[in-house]
């Protein structure tokens, strides 16, 4: 059974570098990156008649930016591995993200696909964040 000294001493040590990476850490979000045009045939399939807009993408990237860095630090976002990130309620927006490490501190998130549904499937061990 784990010492709860050591269990805080990690969460403190998480905490530390997550600060530290917080300013050093930058993401560019590739929205256009599909060359077969997946992601902008996405934007119009869910049949709600309405548009999945790049702000809408660019928005609910930035409200998980936090989870994501979270994620990176943790191991769970790895190069190359696709995650979903996903509005919980609202819009039910779902992100299918592939991440490119750049370099240590910079990571292009491309978007793979798009849709706005409550009950969006991921494949088993597959990464959801949830905003």
């Amino acid at each position: 059974m784990m010492n709860i000294s050591k269990i805080i001493k990690e969460s403190i040590l998480r905490e530390e570098k997550f600060h530290q990476l917080r300013d050093e850490v930058e993401f560019t979000f590739d929205l256009h990156h599909d060359v077969g045009g997946h992601t902008a045939k996405r934007k119009w399939r869910h049949g709600s008649g309405e548009k999945i807009y790049d702000r809408d993408i660019v928005n609910l990237l930035n409200d998980a930016l936090e989870e994501i860095m979270y994620s990176i630090i943790d191991g769970d976002i790895r190069n190359g591995r696709r995650f979903i990130v996903s509005r919980d309620g609202g819009d039910y927006l779902n992100v299918v993200i592939k991440p490119e490490r750049l370099d240590t501190n910079y990571w292009n998130l491309v978007t793979i696909t798009t849709m706005r549904k409550d009950d969006f499937t991921v494949s088993p061990g597959q990464l959801q964040i949830f905003v």
